[in-house]
């Protein structure tokens, strides 16, 4: 496989090397995604506790002193706790004999603890406990105690301590039942534990108290109210009884039965009467019909009369003889005359019995039709006559009513008026205390542990909260790794922060407040102390081959890039730095190194290598510059050169876009086996993204904990959109963990002979 040529890919934005074809697009800040780009890595718990290790103890302290003071400030509260059971009473007299049921048990129980709870109750358990108590003294069982009152948080007056105490336990008095039971737990707290004992003890007693004699009162008023109403009623029912005799005796004995008078009897058979006799006019009134209409011929079969149909069959067979002797005889023979003689005689009877038959008939039917009007004449007079005594019934019905309401009333009345001169013969409690109260040794709130432990707990909380916020808020790489799974680009190299014998700390990147060329000169010490054998300085040094091993590994056959842009996304993140290792590390291989400082605006490579800067590269790219008079200085590293930015110009851009800038490196191109050039940062100005198009890739800068994401994606992609290669990233400024030191300071110390 041939190794892809870095020149080719200069200039053309569309030609990219394989690992760097991911589209890079502009996001908001915190929302950096590259599609196909895994996610970012975890982050190190280990960092993260080193991190904010002091800010965590620090609210823990905090929280923990915070709750010391609750405790030591905060005056100590003991609770008291009693148990009244609310007992069935013998009040079922007021009740009827049915059972109340569980509701009306629960109601009962609600309306108890009401009571329990009413203001004038408890006013006067108050007043009875100021009364019959003796003021107790203040409580100082504990060092809280003693530190209460040498800050006098809490009163030593006894008379003002018990006033407080039953303020308080007045205040805060619970009354609440116990779930499926009759057992109600009364609960108060004060400041003293035998003001709260004495407290919920008056309470239950109390009301105990009041409740027995409250029944008692109760039983007596119920049992002479009962003892009265006894009396009335029973005069009411002999009055009533008196007038249903009189009024039965008035009415002439007239209601034999209770519910029917002898009217009602004689109507009601009156109507059955009237109801057969309809029958049966109605059957001979549809016989009589029929008759009537029907001829004389067919009568006989109608009437259903053996001798009617008799004489018809005998008329029938005489005329059968006459036939046959008219077809033998003349009609004036003697047998022809007789035959017809007995037809006639014959058809007379049958004439006269049929007449007859109607006749009968018609009798039986205006016999029925008049049995009918007769009775329901009289049906209807009797009817009147029960209607007359409607208004005698309705009065008799409202007296008898009367007199069983009232003999109903007495009698219940009666049983109550024995079960209530029981009940005040007996008077029974219905509150019992079960389990009083006794003073508590140890205060329920506040609870110095407690205090305490939730006071470390929310310092432990607040930390772990501010911690997780502001890495949250934190968009920086924090990590190794972050840049290539965000970037989707190569991670050439890490730099850590170590620090030198002596406590000196080497933050390489980092700029001086002065500017002093001592702050910067210990940059170049890197590579020097690390030869004379310090751990310290072996690691970042180290760091430094690592990321040039990794850069001049992208093509080992060929194509290596001569001219490398080192820059950054912002300032202060180590380009300066990264760019003079990369170039000592470099001329240690033996190559001919050019350091150019293409920064205008801000040199600092002469500051390094303490080198002057009245002359550079601006000098070169003025106007009748001779280049060929020189484009480097030699420093104290062999093979290493630098060139200077030189006089501040009067226009950058012309410096910038000058045809002499291409002849410039097309002549180091041909003098130096690499050029480094030291750009600003490409998000501040357009100088790294022109200088760009002269080199063969660029090194892109990030500054752990510093650098955005955000900056980092859109400087990568100024970048592709100007056809300039990024060969991959460095972090700079990393704080390596213990392992990672002990890793570098094993391979960093001197071998054993």
């Amino acid at each position: 496989m041939q190794e892809p040529n870095y020149h080719q890919y200069r200039g053309n934005p569309n030609n990219r090397l394989p690992a760097l074809t991911a589209p890079y697009l502009p996001v908001p800040a915190g929302e950096i995604v590259l599609d196909g780009a895994p996610p970012a890595p975890k982050p190190e718990y280990g960092r993260l506790v080193r991190k904010y290790i002091v800010l965590a103890i620090l609210l823990v302290l905090m929280g923990g002193g915070a709750g010391f003071l609750s405790v030591a400030f905060f005056t100590p509260m003991y609770k008291a706790r009693a148990v009244l059971e609310i007992q069935s009473g013998n009040d079922g007299f007021l009740k009827g004999r049915q059972d109340a049921g569980e509701n009306s048990t629960e109601i009962n129980i609600q309306t108890q603890i009401q009571l329990l709870r009413s203001v004038s109750f408890l006013k006067r358990v108050v007043g009875r406990l100021q009364l019959e108590t003796v003021p107790p003294a203040p409580v100082q069982s504990d060092i809280f105690g003693k530190l209460r009152q040498r800050l006098r948080t809490v009163s030593q007056d006894p008379m003002a301590v018990m006033q407080s105490g039953l303020l308080t336990a007045s205040a805060t008095l619970q009354a609440r039942p116990i779930t499926g039971t009759r057992i109600i737990e009364v609960t108060c707290e004060s400041s003293n534990p035998e003001i709260a004992s004495d407290f919920v003890n008056a309470v239950a007693n109390e009301y105990a108290e009041q409740s027995l004699q409250g029944r008692m009162q109760t039983a007596q008023a119920a049992s002479q109210w009962l003892q009265g109403e006894l009396e009335e009623t029973k005069t009411r029912l002999q009055d009533a009884q008196q007038r249903l005799q009189d009024f039965v005796r008035t009415s002439g004995n007239l209601f034999v039965l209770q519910d029917n008078t002898l009217a009602d009897t004689k109507l009601r058979d009156l109507q059955g009467q009237v109801a057969a006799i309809q029958n049966e006019r109605i059957t001979k009134q549809a016989k009589y019909e029929l008759v009537d209409r029907t001829p004389a011929a067919s009568l006989p079969d109608v009437l259903d009369d053996p001798a009617l149909r008799s004489d018809q069959t005998r008329i029938a067979d005489l005329r059968q003889q006459l036939a046959a002797l008219n077809t033998t005889f003349q009609p004036g023979s003697p047998k022809v005359q007789k035959v017809q003689s007995q037809m006639a005689e014959l058809e007379a009877t049958l004439n006269k019995e049929i007449a007859g038959a109607r006749e009968r008939v018609a009798t039986e039917y205006q016999a029925a039709l008049r049995k009918e009007k007769l009775l329901k004449a009289a049906y209807d007079a009797q009817a009147g006559q029960v209607s007359g005594e409607a208004s005698k019934a309705t009065q008799y019905g409202g007296l008898k009513r009367e007199v069983d309401s009232l003999r109903q009333l007495y009698d219940t009345m009666l049983l109550q008026a024995n079960e209530s001169n029981i009940a005040s013969q007996l008077p029974i409690n219905q509150i019992k205390v079960v389990d009083p109260s006794s003073p508590e040794t140890a205060p329920f709130s506040p609870k110095p542990a407690v205090n305490i432990m939730m006071g470390v707990i929310a310092g432990l909380m607040l930390s772990a909260g501010i911690a997780f916020l502001w890495e949250k808020k934190d968009n920086s790489f924090r990590v190794p790794g972050h840049a290539r799974s965000l970037l989707n680009v190569p991670e050439l190299g890490v730099i850590p922060t170590v620090k030198a014998e002596g406590g000196k700390k080497w933050r390489l990147g980092s700029r001086s407040k002065n500017g002093s060329e001592e702050a910067n000169r210990d940059f170049v010490q890197v590579f020097r102390t690390a030869e004379s054998g310090q751990a310290a300085a072996f690691r970042p040094a180290e760091s430094f081959r690592v990321t040039l091993a990794s850069l001049l590994r992208e093509s080992v056959t060929g194509g290596r890039p001569q001219a490398i842009l080192v820059t950054s996304a912002r300032p202060a993140e180590g380009k300066t730095t990264v760019a003079s290792n990369l170039g000592m590390a470099l001329a240690e291989t033996g190559r001919n190194v050019l350091l150019v400082d293409g920064d205008f605006r801000r040199p600092r490579l002469h500051h390094v290598f303490n080198l002057p800067n009245n002359w550079g590269l601006t000098n070169l790219l003025g106007d009748g510059a001779n280049m060929q008079d020189g484009v480097g200085m030699p420093t104290s590293f062999p093979g290493l050169s630098v060139l200077p930015s030189g006089p501040a110009p009067q226009s950058i851009s012309k410096i910038l876009y000058s045809p002499a800038l291409r002849q410039f490196f097309n002549l180091v191109r041909t003098r130096f086996d690499i050029i480094l050039i030291d750009a600003p940062p490409i998000l501040e100005v357009a100088d790294a993204r022109v200088l760009g198009e002269f080199a063969d890739g660029a090194v892109l800068v990030l500054r752990a904990g510093t650098t955005d994401r955000a900056d980092a994606l859109e400087a990568c992609q100024h970048l592709h959109e100007d056809g300039t290669l990024l060969l991959g990233t460095v972090l700079n400024d990393w704080k390596p963990s213990r392992k990672s030191k002990n890793y570098y300071e094993y391979y960093g110390g001197r071998r054993e002979e």
